[in-house]
């Protein structure tokens, strides 16, 4: 897999269509918001509120080392006694924007999040002794199993949407942010052990999150493109470890398929460092998820999505996005659970 033709891939994708003249200035076109799954996509004029709610959940199933698939017994020939056998994660942010001039838009984002993970054994060997973690579930004559799981608040964004160009139905924006650590990276088992490092709700770390977003329409069409990604302004967090940088490229077109319904497609190209440091209190080491070095990696996702919007009545104004996304290329750092399909939805109202 190549960064640079990915990259490459996604500005062609939305610059291989010509500039148009701005021939719609309605407020009230579907396919003016980008997919559900894009935040910080657009602007607002001067004085005007966003109220928005965002909902995320992804599901994770089958175990891979690298690109290739494995089973639970060649984790167990690695050294592993337990692996993850499914996982879902679900999202619940706030959406609140303020425009404090034409050029400048303000967004707060707070974040409710939940995790739950099933283990089960890999019949290692090493499964003599491990009766604590075997306690809350599992059966004989068969792979072993347990489920656990986290709450609570997670990260908060806090970001300035600043334009840099618009004419013609084209638009160019940076977005300058950051994440302040108001999760909890200390969340641990019935046992006391720390849970593993991706059940944290936080990274706990202040996290600079830029990204430059260019889009584009004409006529019942519209596209664009967004790069961006996170990094850790610290070294390490109050548990002792830190997240990996993250960078991403994403690309999508969108279709006017009815005055108040919009159709799109997109491809995101993602990579994420591996963790550093570690716990700096006990914790699990039986599972590939208790080891930083299962973390992280480089994936391709695609998503198809609808986007609709009240265009009269009381509710005029409301929009609603829905977007599915499924990987179609991945490689893992180490072994980890592998994403299986997921969902994105957002609504909001400009007033």
């Amino acid at each position: 897999m190549n960064c640079n033709k990915l990259l490459w891939l996604c500005l062609c994708t939305c610059l291989a269509i010509p500039a148009f003249a701005h021939d719609d200035v309605t407020k009230l076109r579907p396919e003016s918001h980008a997919p559900a799954g894009v935040m910080s996509d657009h602007l607002h004029p001067k004085g005007e509120w966003m109220l928005g709610y965002r909902y995320l959940t992804d599901e994770y199933r089958g175990l891979y080392e690298g690109s290739r698939q494995i089973t639970p017994e060649e984790a167990g020939m690695a050294g592993y006694s337990m692996v993850g056998k499914s996982m879902s994660m679900e999202m619940h942010m706030l959406d609140i924007m303020y425009a404090v001039s034409d050029r400048v838009t303000l967004m707060f984002m707070p974040m409710y999040m939940s995790m739950d993970m099933t283990m089960e054994s890999t019949g290692s060997m090493e499964m003599a002794g491990m009766g604590h973690d075997m306690a809350t579930g599992g059966h004989m004559g068969g792979a072993m199993t347990h489920s656990h799981g986290t709450s609570g608040w997670g990260d908060t964004n806090l970001s300035a949407l600043i334009r840099l160009y618009e004419s013609n139905g084209h638009s160019l924006h940076m977005t300058m942010g950051v994440t302040a650590p108001t999760g909890a990276v200390d969340k641990r088992k019935p046992n006391g052990l720390y849970e593993h490092y991706g059940m944290q709700l936080g990274s706990g770390t202040w996290d600079l999150v830029p990204n430059l977003t260019y889009t584009g329409y004409r006529g019942k069409m519209s596209w664009g493109v967004q790069l961006g990604g996170t990094w850790r302004l610290e070294s390490a967090n109050d548990s002792g470890f830190s997240f990996g940088d993250e960078i991403f490229a994403s690309s999508w077109v969108g279709y006017r398929v009815a005055p108040w319904l919009s159709a799109s497609l997109r491809l995101t190209y993602q990579h994420e460092d591996p963790l550093s440091g570690e716990y700096n209190a006990p914790y699990p080491d039986k599972s590939p998820g208790d080891y930083i070095e299962n973390y992280g990696g480089e994936f391709i996702t695609a998503g198809f999505g609808f986007n609709t919007v009240v265009r009269q009545g009381v509710l005029v104004g409301v929009r609603v996005g829905l977007e599915w996304e499924s990987r179609i290329d991945e490689s893992y750092n180490g072994i980890q659970l592998g994403a299986d399909d997921g969902w994105s939805l957002s609504l909001s109202y400009a007033l």
